[in-house]
């Protein structure tokens, strides 16, 4: 790689490929200074490392390296003579998406390492420049002129800026408010920040701020904050977010009342989903929380449960984890909500929009690669034929327009068959859903049916699903929308019509497939309607579920071609996720229930839980009080088996008396009581009237069940030869040794 490096107007430049860096801070130590983490960025950059294929397993390489990271902004409208400012660029991980779309984007950075990371990744890029130091100070010498780079001096370009006083459309700042404590002092540091910055806009530009929610619900379920690495810092004040009403109040304060808030989902390093205040999420949508790359984090109740109530409440902005805000004036068409599917193979590659505009609503699907343009544009054509097919039926497909290189599509209103079985399914009246269940398959089978002949597999079919034994013969169409599925058959004053059917191929697939696809999708996060049997009411075989589930890995392998999902990634690179059952499985090892029976016997809801602290011996002492009328006692060492020795056991009743007991263990004599039980026991029978405490004195030591049981087998064998030698057969067989060994 060419790397040139000329002092040029103060600044030290050095250009890779076609992008130059400036450099400000000239100390050689520091210029030459690349932190290790870097180090191993730059050379995976070299080698051509395509973040997809996940061959690296690091949360420091997903960070800056996945293709995900760029979700949070690449839809952003911005326009072909934009002139974009990145403020606090990083590595780059968001540069891509405004480079394809912007006339000129100015990189703030002020790490040189990060810097060099990024201009190495963009290398043939003519319109981008890079500016390492101070970002303050650069951002001024950008707008003054004197920080413009050779590229960027043209009489063009010049012409192109409005002049050299520079100001820009987008200036796009997602660490800003972390960071500007570190450049401004006073009370309201991040307010002065947002002001500086919306001074550098041009009349009609955009300011575009994130942060992390401090209030996001993934820290009230166990999530570090990210900035402390502890625990519930972000609740308690400590940590660098915002809630909405401090970013609110912050917008205020810079005379900013109609900023624009999105909700990227699950959070803003790896977006799939941008919600906005037009667009909120729906109840079950929210399934994807678990995104703990950098470290460990608690589990302390399941989060999808929790996003449902919220959303039910009309709450979930207060608890969306992470805010996008975009400042200035609203725009004739505007984005309500995107959905990425980019975590797939390159040629599948697209994003969902929902817009605006003045006459509705409209959804538009944009390819993000050249190679996913075909695929876009496809779906006009199986618009054509689905159409056509299930006219003859009554449902309609959703009409698609092709438009600027962007298949959009009619916005229907209505609910959709999934909506339908989901309110029978809040009654719970599971009748009702078999029902609708079994009108959804006889509706499949008559749509298709003037298409149907025998299904034979092809070429094309093995290749998608590979090769399953079928347990019987089937009929499929020519050509199938694969998701034909609860979702996305929708009920309109029009009638009934079919929403999405990107998944359309020409390729046979048997319609018991289909109707199975859309039942198992309904039913992967409804756990409570499974022992229903919802699939064998509709007539399908557990030896069929088998064989469909196989066809639908194989096709999900062959959509992705070999790209490693963030879910694949989360088992490899995530921190480990402590569940509250195994924190509190944790805690019990040094607690002691407690019962005690007054004339009603023992019962769970009258117990107490005693912690124990052990001394340096091990041994534990315990003063208990017992209530008025304690006739008997009980006391559970333990939640596991384990090996118990009871060194005193007093009662006090003016004096102290030595108390009987009795145990569901086994005796080994000097060594204590071996119980091979989780639920451990010692009962004390009889406790005299008049009884106020009891002193006792133990040693506990949990053992693992395998261990338990060894140590049983063990004493039985010795109790088994112990009664063995003892016999009169075997005294016998003694003395007759005796006599014939003299």
């Amino acid at each position: 790689m060419d790397v040139r490096k000329v002092a040029d107007r103060g600044a030290f430049t050095e250009t890779y490929g076609k992008v130059q860096v400036r450099i400000y801070e000239k100390d050689p130590e520091l210029m030459e200074e690349t932190r290790p983490e870097d180090q191993k960025i730059l050379e995976l950059l070299e080698s051509g490392y395509d973040s997809r294929r996940g061959q690296e397993n690091s949360w420091e390489v997903l960070y800056h390296l996945s293709h995900l990271r760029r979700n949070l902004t690449e839809w952003l409208p911005i326009g072909a003579e934009d002139v974009v400012l990145e403020f606090g660029a990083d590595s780059g991980q968001l540069t891509g998406g405004f480079l394809k779309k912007a006339k000129y984007v100015y990189c703030l950075e002020e790490s040189i390492s990060r810097s060099r990371i990024l201009a190495k990744r963009y290398q043939e890029a003519e319109n981008l420049a890079v500016y390492s130091g101070n970002p303050w100070k650069n951002m001024q010498y950008i707008m003054s002129g004197a920080g413009l780079g050779t590229n960027m001096l043209s009489e063009e370009s010049i012409s192109a800026h409005g002049g050299i006083n520079v100001r820009f459309d987008w200036i796009v700042a997602p660490g800003l408010l972390a960071e500007a404590e570190r450049y401004f002092t006073g009370e309201n540091v991040r307010a002065e920040a947002v002001r500086q910055l919306l001074a550098c806009l041009k009349p009609g530009g955009h300011l575009v701020l994130a942060c992390d929610n401090r209030f996001g619900l993934k820290y009230w379920a166990g999530a570090m904050a990210p900035h402390t690495g502890r625990y519930f810092d972000s609740l308690e004040g400590n940590g660098c977010g915002c809630s909405r009403r401090e970013l609110e109040q912050i917008l205020e304060d810079c005379g900013q009342k109609d900023a624009v808030f999105y909700y990227p989902y699950p959070e803003r390093w790896f977006p799939t989903a941008v919600y906005s205040d037009l667009w909120l999420p729906k109840k079950g949508e929210l399934n994807q929380n678990l995104r703990n790359f950098e470290g460990e984090r608690l589990l302390l109740f399941d989060e999808e449960k929790v996003y449902d109530q919220l959303i039910e409440e009309g709450r979930f902005p207060e608890f969306a984890n992470a805010f996008l805000c975009i400042t200035g004036p609203g725009e004739e068409e505007q984005t309500v909500y995107v959905k990425y599917s980019n975590d797939r193979a390159e040629r599948f590659m697209i994003r969902t929009d929902i817009v605006k505009k003045a006459d509705g609503f409209e959804v538009r699907k944009i390819p993000l690669s050249e190679a996913a343009e075909d695929h876009v544009r496809s779906m006009k054509n199986w618009e054509e034929i689905l159409d056509r097919w299930y006219k003859k039926n009554h449902i309609s497909a959703n009409r698609c327009e092709l438009r600027d290189n962007r298949a959009c599509f009619e916005y229907l209103k209505g609910r959709t068959f999934e909506e339908r079985l989901d309110e029978l399914r809040a009654k719970r009246d599971y009748g009702g859903l078999a029902a609708e269940l079994l009108g959804f398959g006889t509706l499949l089978r008559d749509t298709l049916r003037p298409e149907l002949k025998p299904f034979e597999k092809s070429r094309v079919f093995s290749e998608m699903f590979g090769n399953p034994s079928f347990p019987k013969a089937y009929e499929g169409a020519p050509v199938n929308n694969l998701d034909w599925i609860f979702g996305n058959l929708m009920e309109t004053e029009e009638g009934l019509w079919i929403i999405d059917y990107e998944w359309t191929f020409s390729v046979q697939v048997p319609v018991e497939y289909l109707l199975w696809r859309a039942l198992s999708l309904y039913l992967n996060s409804r756990e409570e309607l499974k022992p229903l049997g919802l699939m064998a009411q509709a007539g399908i075989t557990s030896e069929e579920e088998k064989c469909f589930a196989g066809m639908e890995h194989h096709f999900q392998l062959w959509l992705l071609e070999g790209t490693v999902t963030m879910g694949g990634r989360y088992l490899e690179t995530a921190g480990r996720t402590l569940t509250l059952g195994e924190m509190m499985k944790t805690d019990r090892k040094n607690r002691i229930q407690v019962y005690e029976d007054t004339g009603n016997g023992y019962a769970e809801s009258q117990s107490r839980w005693i912690i124990t602290e052990p001394d340096k011996q091990g041994m534990i002492r315990l003063e208990l009080l017992l209530s008025e009328g304690t006739r008997a006692l009980r006391l559970d060492p333990a939640e596991t088996a384990c090996l118990v020795k009871v060194r005193r056991l007093l009662g006090e009743l003016g004096g102290s008396y030595p108390l009987s007991y009795v145990h569901n263990g086994r005796e080994l004599e000097e060594q204590g009581i071996l119980y091979t039980t989780t639920d451990p026991q010692i009962t004390i029978p009889e406790v005299v009237p008049g009884t106020s405490r009891i002193y006792a004195e133990l040693t506990i030591e949990e053992l693992y069940p395998d261990t338990a049981y060894a140590c049983m087998n063990l004493l039985n064998r010795v109790r088994s030869a112990e009664r063995l030698y003892g016999s009169r057969p075997f005294q016998w067989l003694k003395k007759i040794k005796k006599v014939f060994t003299r």
